[in-house]
């Protein structure tokens, strides 16, 4: 999985691309991360690859087991990504699909999409 490559998450994603915002892991969960070892490894790895944030789902004794043995320090890069997820904005649902940004957007995804229609 990507998650666990710095190759991908640093040398393409963050370089070549160029993208700052914050990258999640895939689910560590998942059968495909289990080659890397318990839980705890796999966010450890994860982060070390250049996750910001850790994914575990549908298992809430993994989750507790990584709390208890993963140790991290945020540095001051990390914490302005995971600070930037926080929304300045107050906006409803209502006013969000009305707004012209909202709209601009959702017209581009629908140029790219295959022609079937999807709700928001």
């Amino acid at each position: 999985p990507a998650s666990f490559s710095r190759k991908w998450l640093v040398d393409e994603l963050r370089t070549k691309l160029r993208f700052n915002g914050c990258v999640f892991s895939d689910d560590l969960s998942m059968e495909g991360a289990s080659v890397i070892g318990a839980m705890p490894v796999r966010a450890q790895r994860a982060l070390e690859a250049g996750c910001d944030m850790v994914l575990i789902c549908n298992n809430r004794e993994a989750v507790l087991q990584t709390l208890d043995q993963l140790h991290v320090t945020v540095d001051p890069v990390t914490a302005a990504r995971l600070n930037s997820l926080r929304s300045r904005s107050h906006l409803s649902q209502a006013q969000l699909l009305a707004s012209g940004q909202w709209q601009d957007y959702r017209d581009q995804l629908y140029r790219y999409w295959d022609g079937t229609q999807f709700t928001v």
